[in-house]
């Protein structure tokens, strides 16, 4: 019964598509006849309803005898009868597309008929029929027992397992490992089981049916239409292995390219390698640009050979996905890009003091994306690189080693005070401070003559550009201590040379000293 006649098979495997699949009559859950096309108004689904009606009257009745199964040849092919009763037409043109003739293929179904009657009336004995109500009612209280033990047999073999691997894997003595394993072993355990017990719903459902002569149909449909997906999965994966061994290829050469720029970069960034013009701090993010690249082309090259890649659901997902870049990603490429320039502008680099905008820290962190710095009351700021790249930067750590980096602070100081004295003082004061270096020497600038002050300032050189808040105040602190002790008020606007008994500025017991 593997065919209804020769070339069908054939005839199946050269187009599978759906409208070209016959449609099938079944007796006691074996296929009969199979219906090939329509007749007049009656489509092909149509013809099956009024064959499977036809057929099921025939094998209903009291006095059903199979010998009543006849052909009638006629002008528009071969007729099947059952006694004076029409069962269907077999027309020319169905039985030539199969490369039959009409009687043949005919007689081939009553065949069928006769034998397909002969397992009906075994499946119908009496006591096979209680036979298999009773092992149906077993079966059922069978799953019903191990759906309500699943939980307690899959948590016993989840604790067998976890102390059989404790035992095998000595080393996993933490909490958290421990607490992994057994999560893991109890959900494979309970899925294996689940899976288990499905597979013996399923096998119970298809063998009550199958067992019974009224819905053995049913099981046979059952048992075809589960297996068909799982013989197409075998089929396309079959078909599939070429571009599966392609996309391996693929996803070596990618590897191996991913390597070699890994380990370019490190070099480059220890200093081992050296490329003109090419900065230690750029490789790093150089290959991650070019590892994002990489990964991205191998993708698009390799997208074309995945499975499904021309279905519609695929597609449908590409475009979802594409437009939520396009909505989504519009500032995070300017990030990006900023990121970049950045990079490669080499405004400033880990460990850096710098200020952008209104925020002065130390750098700790940079991204394509983003910027972190600690400020020096240790907080820390996250900043998007495009506000970065549109913000005026300062970076004081770049030259503080090299030349150096030039502190400043401003005094204003009256008219009545001589001006070689004042410049004296504010670099005396300069030296005062152990961080503030004397080669290159300390000077003074005098910024400002206004109507009722000078404004003087200090510019002195450090190395220590992480150092400069702490430096500034022990700058203010000694600029005090020598004013004060030379009698020399820093006072500025407004505050007159004769006081008309106003008090002077400068503390009594600095000025008693």
């Amino acid at each position: 019964m593997s065919g209804f006649a020769p070339g069908l098979a054939q005839e199946e495997k050269k187009d599978n598509r759906l409208e070209d699949q016959p449609g099938y009559v079944y007796v006691d859950g074996i296929r009969v006849i199979g219906v090939f096309g329509s007749n007049g108004p009656l489509s092909k689904e149509e013809r099956v309803k009024q064959i499977q009606s036809r057929v099921d009257n025939a094998y209903g009745r009291r006095d059903f005898d199979p010998s009543k199964f006849h052909i009638v040849d006629d002008e528009f092919g071969t007729r099947i009868f059952y006694g004076e009763e029409n069962i269907m037409l077999v027309a020319n043109e169905e039985a030539q597309s199969i490369k039959i003739s009409s009687r043949a293929l005919a007689t081939d179904y009553i065949k069928r008929l006769n034998e397909a009657a002969s397992h009906y009336k075994k499946d119908s004995r009496t006591n096979r029929l209680v036979l298999g109500g009773l092992g149906s009612v077993a079966g059922f209280i069978t799953l019903i027992f191990l759906f309500s033990r699943f939980g307690t047999l899959t948590d016993s073999l989840s604790v067998a397992l976890v102390t059989k691997l404790n035992l095998l894997l000595p080393g996993t003595k933490t909490d958290v490992l421990k607490d992994f394993l057994t999560l893991t072993v109890s959900f494979v355990s309970r899925t294996a089981f689940f899976v288990f017990w499905v597979g013996c719903l399923f096998f119970y459902v298809c063998t009550v049916l199958n067992y019974f002569p009224w819905t053995k149909v049913y099981g046979h449909q059952l048992l075809e239409r589960t297996m068909a997906p799982l013989t197409t999965g075998l089929h396309d994966f079959s078909d599939y292995i070429p571009n599966f061994f392609i996309i391996l290829i693929i996803g070596y050469f990618t590897y191996g390219a991913l390597a070699l720029f890994h380990f370019v970069f490190t070099e480059i960034g220890k200093g081992e390698l050296s490329l003109p013009d090419f900065d230690r701090d750029w490789a790093e993010p150089t290959y991650k640009l070019i590892k994002a690249l990489t990964i991205f082309m191998a993708i698009i090259v390799a997208a074309p050979y995945l499975p499904g890649w021309e279905s519609p659901a695929f597609k449908q997902m590409g475009l979802f996905i594409g437009l939520l870049v396009s909505l989504g990603s519009t500032g995070a490429v300017g990030h990006l890009v900023a990121g970049v320039v950045l990079t490669y502008t080499r405004a400033f680099k880990i460990g850096d003091r710098v200020k952008i905008g209104e925020h002065t820290g130390d750098v700790i962190e940079r991204t394509l994306f983003t910027t972190r710095i600690k400020t020096i009351k240790n907080e820390a700021i996250t900043v998007h690189n495009g506000q970065v790249i549109t913000s005026e930067i300062i970076n004081y750590s770049t030259n503080a080693m090299a030349s150096g980096l030039i502190l400043h602070t401003s005094v204003t100081i009256g008219y009545d005070a001589p001006w070689r004295q004042v410049h004296q003082l504010l670099i005396d004061a300069a030296s005062d401070c152990p961080d503030l270096l004397s080669d290159p020497k300390p000077f003074v600038l005098q910024r400002a003559l206004d109507d009722f002050f000078v404004e003087y300032e200090i510019n002195a050189y450090t190395h220590k550009a992480h150092e400069m808040v702490r430096i500034y105040s022990e700058l203010h602190q000694a600029i005090q201590d020598r004013f004060n002790a030379a009698q020399v008020e820093i006072m500025s606007p407004h505050y007159g040379a004769i006081r008309n008994g106003n008090k002077s500025t400068i503390p009594t017991v600095t000025a008693a000293k």
